[in-house]
């Protein structure tokens, strides 16, 4: 009998110790399939960033500094030649807004994939070699990559390794495809005499590939274009306003037919709604409220 008690209560105690070990394997699962909360707007604007000056060319132009700065949720671009316009680049709407002060426009590139194939054959081509001519930046070495496109030299990028500013690297790589979707939207139109491998590659096609290596730290093109990295600060905080956008500037879009300030917009969608309501309670539906 003594014996029969003890086994029950030995079996008791398994039991209590495997439901302890089933609460801790749901419980651990649990936290693996909880999603991380979003962070809100105000949170992503607060957020700490990196500052990036660049000292910049254009064909036939003086050089002029640009800075970016970047955080998890904004890519803020300005530069000295017109300091009150600029580019945001909101990572969360994947949406580029070029802002111009003169005739207060904003113009909206919405992310689009690039699901056009190259009108052209397009033989893309890398080679590299150790830029030692750059010193080292935090221990780390550069690397010189230099594309051509069927044969002609197109471009040519130093990159740092991926494990420097990794962050920015993932902002840029964002923008660069946001980019390449609004230019491949103009390929199908263009006259197939004028289109050019080197732009195809670089702009639309292969948009990001000498950022697959890590951060271009200097790059340059067979027109004169040139952009190299001055200096950099990290852990900043942006000041306030740097990712707000005008809200009595008028947005558009290439090809849009109507362009509406925000505040238009919000008049109109709610026209509407009063709209379906009159009808609603007509019981029947206007014509046009959809």
């Amino acid at each position: 009998m003594t014996k029969r008690i003890m086994v029950r209560k030995k079996q008791r105690v398994v039991k209590i110790v495997l439901a302890g070990f089933l609460l801790i394997g749901l419980a651990s699962c649990a936290n693996q399939f909880t999603k991380p909360v979003a962070k809100t707007e105000a949170e992503l604007k607060a957020a700490p960033g990196t500052l990036l000056i660049m000292a910049e060319r254009e064909s036939g132009s003086e050089s002029f500094t640009t800075r970016l700065f970047i955080n998890e949720g904004y890519l803020h671009i300005s530069d000295a030649r017109s300091p009150a316009d600029f580019i945001l680049f909101n990572r969360k709407e994947q949406t580029i807004y070029n802002v111009t002060q003169d005739d207060k426009t904003i113009m909206v590139i919405r992310n689009k994939a690039v699901e056009i194939d190259s009108p052209i054959e397009l033989d893309y081509q890398e080679e590299s070699q150790p830029s030692g001519a750059i010193p080292k930046i935090d221990g780390r070495q550069a690397t010189h990559y230099r594309f051509t496109a069927n044969g002609k030299h197109c471009y040519d990028a130093v990159v740092m390794p991926k494990d420097f500013m990794p962050d920015v690297l993932a902002a840029m790589r964002e923008f660069r495809m946001v980019l390449a979707g609004e230019h491949a939207t103009t390929v199908e139109r263009t006259p197939k005499d004028l289109l050019d491998a080197c732009d195809l590659s670089l702009n639309v096609f292969y948009a990001i590939q000498h950022m697959d290596h890590g951060l271009p730290i200097r790059e340059w093109d067979r027109k004169g274009y040139q952009r190299f990295m001055k200096d950099y600060r990290t852990d900043l905080l942006a000041s306030e306003g740097t990712f707000d956008l005008p809200k009595d500037f008028k947005r558009y879009s290439v090809g849009d037919v109507l362009v509406q300030t925000p505040d238009e917009e919000a008049q109109a969608s709610d026209t509407k709604k009063e709209l379906q309501v009159m009808g609603d309670s007509q019981g029947g539906e206007l014509t046009g409220s959809r």
